[in-house]
């Protein structure tokens, strides 16, 4: 159980916790025997310094494991895998539209009211490439912008898909949200094409080479850029039953993309994924 951070009291888990908690405890000894380094992102990071674990209304765990490892991760861990359990990557034949990749339990469903077509989705662990920027200030301007226009294009292409309740987005986001639709309507739709481009773009400058480290396609975009001795070698973090990776500065990550982050948001902007769990049967 996590912690109610106000009370220090337990939170029992959720049905759809339970069952993620159990997805991760079936990847984490193929990262362990592997010696694959990976980190807690985001709110799964947040959640284990906040709660020991998740976010009381959190529905997934992400994770980022550096470029190289990443690659050798996905080229390997799906004859790992039990059978209820399965890879989904943007490069295989499934509707997978994200560009980082899944472990999903196929037993299990989330539906996702947020998007214009409301769809279910197996039950997941978010993996997240961590990739290099570049450590001259005006290359790294010129290349997040490039990141940006390619990513916006995705977007546009899989618009019917992009989440329109997000809380906190910025008028800007909301504005350039309202032109989409236009474009969106008006064809482009190929969103893996805009994934190659984006793949081809992320590899250019290897995390050992530089800096500076990025989840680009995380939901904060640069907010998840951080100099790379944030990270450093890890450190383990209490995560409900386990122990679990992450970096090693969680105060400069958490501060950088969250602010004040041991105070808790509002109610509304809780359960960002507007996603409840649904049993089997509802799914046919």
């Amino acid at each position: 159980m996590g912690l109610d951070s106000r009370t220090k009291q337990p939170v029992p888990l959720s049905e759809a916790q339970v069952a993620i908690l159990e997805i991760f405890k079936d990847i984490k000894p193929f990262l362990d025997s592997n010696s694959i380094p990976y980190y807690l992102l985001g709110g799964s990071l947040l959640g284990a310094v906040r709660h020991k674990g998740f976010i009381p209304w959190d529905d997934d765990i992400d994770i980022g494991i550096v470029r190289d490892d990443y690659e050798r991760f996905l080229a390997t861990v799906a004859k790992n895998l039990p059978e209820n359990l399965e890879l989904r990557s943007y490069r295989d034949e499934s509707d997978h539209h994200y560009y980082f990749s899944r472990i999903v339990d196929k037993r299990y469903y989330m539906r996702r009211e947020g998007s214009i077509v409301a769809r279910n989705e197996n039950l997941w662990v978010d993996i997240f490439p961590l990739d290099g920027m570049p450590n001259n200030p005006i290359v790294r301007r010129i290349h997040m912008l490039r990141l940006l226009w390619v990513r916006m294009w995705y977007h546009i292409a899989c618009f019917d898909k992009v989440n329109l309740n997000r809380p906190n987005r910025p008028l800007s986001e909301r504005i350039v949200i309202a032109i989409v639709k236009k474009l969106h309507c008006r064809g482009g739709k190929n969103y893996k094409k805009w994934l190659v481009k984006l793949d081809a773009l992320l590899r250019k400058y290897k995390v050992d080479d530089t800096d500076w480290v990025v989840n680009f396609m995380g939901q904060y975009k640069f907010r998840e850029m951080f100099p790379k001795s944030y990270y450093g070698n890890g450190k383990l973090y209490d995560f409900e039953d386990m122990k679990l990776m992450g970096p090693e500065d969680y105060d400069g990550v958490l501060s950088q993309m969250y602010g004040e982050y041991m105070k808790e948001p509002k109610d509304c902007q809780k359960n960002v994924h507007d996603a409840h769990m649904v049993k089997d049967d509802e799914n046919k």
